[in-house]
């Protein structure tokens, strides 16, 4: 049986890692925003508020674990 070779991070991968760091300062600014204008906005504006922090969390870490994950070289041998 043959060893698998993982190849290192592809351009996609890390230009997804930078996506997902991104997301994940967004909710973050997205947390800071809602604890400020919690007592200023009505509830349907404090929910979006809310759902949008959640949301940009759940996207920040699906793509940090699709560009930290190692992907194999599935070519063939071209013995």
């Amino acid at each position: 049986m043959q060893e698998v070779r993982y190849p290192p991070q592809r351009l996609w991968q890390k230009i997804i890692a930078i996506m997902a760091k991104l997301s994940f300062a967004f909710a973050a600014i997205g947390v800071v925003l809602t604890l400020i204008y919690a007592g200023d906005v009505n509830d349907a504006n404090k929910a979006s508020m809310g759902a949008t922090t959640f949301i940009l969390y759940a996207i920040g870490l699906v793509l940090s674990v699709i560009g930290s994950t190692s992907i194999p070289s599935l070519k063939p041998d071209q013995d």
